[in-house]
């Protein structure tokens, strides 16, 4: 039978419009979430582990008269347009463009191809839970491996949001020798006949229950497939940036570690990303762009003898089963300047997110990778649909199980970065012409040599004093040789003669201290202990401070750049926040340049004073500052209403 484009009736069901969840999933992020998803799916369907997948992207053009039934097409999207006119202005616009791009003399395809793929088996019959019908034609199905990278079966929509038809055609090649090939146009309702509205999803078959029509289709007049996988066909690819950066891009950051592992190859167009190039690739990758140093970081970390591997412990759980010792792996790395997070991954390879707040003293990197059957199938549920975090409620038989789980092995990265490099941070150190002013342990003066100096630890009495009330002291106008010496008490190492700047000392020496040297009268907290500032007028801000659980993280050292996460106990609509360098005996003004915030709304900065609109109510707010201070620097911050 002739093939043709076939939109089943909804009888009296559901009308669908234009806006599909799944494609929407993923518009705005379209190239990103399609390299993503389809090197995901092909390693999923990897036919000889020995070998590497590979997947390639290629774009071509052919003439429009070669498109599959292009007329009965253009004639579906005319009625589309009937249907919907003066009802929907998205659909409108929608249609208009499909119609133009399908009178065109040319049109625009990506083609998709794995190899070392098994292909879409299930394509000869049809059958329900069968890789072809759960791409092809199940809704929010995927039957997938337990080590496998989905599980939600909406990553299949990712190419469909690259498509401006919104129209796919798959081709196979599978286990079994059959070759078969379909389209799918993942559009709207449309009214076919009086009263006989459609689905909205059709299919380029030759039976009217939507079946694969024998026989490969071979639209790219450059290619043919000789061997088991699946090609797919992007119709009306046109994206707006260079999609070919874009998706080298992201094949390596999402990708590295499988790439590295000569699991995955992945060629762009002209362009080719194996393990043997993955090294200089990286290596390429913009400094500028935070998240590429860290995949830099991570790089460093597994190709580097330095590195430290830890097997997950065994651990036995009631409900979701037990876990064998070296289930998941811990790759962990000292080094200066690295991004202080563990990097999360399964068997799949594919990147998912990092575990930070680890710890703000060590700087180091890691890389956590679950390999083992039973523990891929237990985080695999605890995944969500776009593969960035975990969430055990998500196992609905067993959440507070599922918590301790993942609570478990967030603990067991945390101390083992602990365990591993705590003590190389502590280690005591000799601060030259300290001795002068410490007892000499070893003798006691005119009682010789013989005679030692000891404590004793026998209690004689034990007498009870008073709490006196403490006295309001003025704050002492800061000098340049004091505030150095308390940075170095508080274990921040000024550079040069001097770490102060103030306008007349700064270029005395080769530091860029943290000090300001106020002209103007200081600023901090006011005497009645309310917050504020003073200037040389004597003038004050009344304020409330809140509390509120403050942590931070210094992403960059160089450049005074930090990450905050406040979390304050209580509602308020314009809050303050006082940046300070913690001192021995006072703390000091911290001034800063910038801060970025999507939780608040920054209406000021003076000094080391931030004033905000708070659009998120008691919930924590993730807050980036820059602060004119190069080194390591150990702050305090405090929130006040105002």
């Amino acid at each position: 039978m002739k093939p043709f484009w076939n939109f089943p009736a909804a009888a009296g069901g559901t009308i669908n419009s234009i806006n599909n969840a799944g494609i929407e999933t993923f518009r705005g992020n379209e190239l990103d979430s399609l390299t993503r998803e389809i090197c995901q799916n092909s390693l999923d369907a990897v036919k000889d582990e020995s070998k590497p997948v590979i997947v390639e992207f290629k774009s071509f053009r052919i003439e429009s008269n070669r498109f599959p039934e292009k007329a009965e097409l253009i004639d579906v999207f005319n009625k589309c347009e009937t249907t919907w006119k003066g009802k929907n202005a998205k659909i409108e616009q929608f249609v208009e463009q499909a119609k133009y791009i399908l009178t065109n003399n040319e049109i625009s395809f990506l083609r998709i191809s794995d190899f070392n793929t098994k292909g879409l088996e299930g394509a000869r019959t049809g059958e329900l839970g069968t890789p072809w019908s759960s791409l092809v034609k199940e809704a929010g199905s995927s039957n997938k491996g337990d080590s496998s990278g989905g599980s939600f079966g909406i990553g299949k929509s990712a190419p469909f949001a690259n498509s401006k038809l919104r129209t796919l055609f798959y081709s196979s090649y599978d286990m079994s020798d059959f070759k078969s090939h379909i389209g799918v146009a993942n559009i709207m309702s449309f009214e076919a006949k009086k009263n006989v509205n459609t689905l909205g999803t059709g299919y380029f078959t030759n039976i009217e229950n939507s079946t694969a029509i024998e026989g490969l289709l071979n639209l790219d007049p450059t290619f043919q497939r000789n061997e088991s996988g699946t090609d797919i066909f992007v119709t009306a690819f046109d994206p707006k940036e260079n999609w070919v950066e874009a998706m080298r891009n992201s094949v390596i950051f999402n990708f590295f570690i499988t790439i590295w592992q000569k699991k995955l190859v992945v060629k762009v167009e002209n362009e080719t990303i194996s393990h043997e190039n993955i090294g200089s690739l990286i290596a390429n990758l913009d400094d500028a762009i935070e998240e590429y140093r860290h995949v830099k970081d991570y790089f460093k970390l597994l190709t580097s003898d330095e590195s430290i591997k830890v097997p997950y412990p065994k651990k036995v759980y009631k409900k979701l089963g037990n876990f064998e010792e070296g289930e998941a792996t811990l790759y962990i790395m000292k080094g200066e300047d690295l991004n202080r997070r563990v990097l999360m991954t399964r068997k799949a390879g594919m990147r998912l997110f990092e575990q930070n707040r680890i710890s703000g003293s060590i700087s180091f990197t890691g890389v956590l990778i679950i390999t083992g059957k039973q523990m891929n199938q237990v985080f695999k549920r605890m995944e969500n649909p776009a593969h960035t975090d975990w969430e055990p409620n998500r196992i609905e038989e067993a959440p507070t199980e599922a918590k301790k789980v993942y609570s478990d092995l967030r603990k067991f990265v945390k101390q083992t970065v602990q365990q591993q490099f705590q003590a190389e941070t502590t280690e005591t150190m000799d601060a030259f012409g300290l001795s002068d002013f410490l007892p000499d342990t070893t003798t006691v003066a005119g009682e010789g040599e013989d005679k030692k100096e000891s404590l004793s630890l026998k209690i004689k009495s034990i007498t009870q004093k008073k709490k006196e009330k403490p006295k309001k002291k003025l704050k002492k106008k800061q000098t340049k040789e004091n505030f150095e010496d308390e940075l170095v008490d508080a274990g921040i190492a000024p550079e040069g003669e001097f770490a102060g700047h103030s306008n007349d000392d700064r270029n005395e020496g080769q530091g860029k201290g943290g000090g300001t040297g106020n002209e103007h009268g200081e600023q901090g907290a006011t005497e009645d202990g309310t917050g504020g500032t003073q200037d040389g007028k004597g003038e004050k801000e009344k304020n409330k401070p809140i509390d509120a659980d403050t942590r931070y993280i210094c992403l960059q050292k160089n450049e005074g750049l930090y990450r905050l996460n406040i979390h304050p106990t209580k509602r308020f609509e314009k809050g303050k926040l006082e940046f300070k360098v913690v001192g021995e005996q006072s703390d000091y003004i911290l001034p800063v340049l910038d801060v970025t915030s999507e939780d608040i709304q920054i209406t000021s900065i003076d000094k080391n004073i931030v004033r905000f609109i708070n659009h998120s109510g008691k919930k924590p707010k993730n807050i980036q500052v820059k602060v004119d201070y190069e080194q390591y620097c150990v702050l305090e911050v405090d929130l006040y209403e105002i």
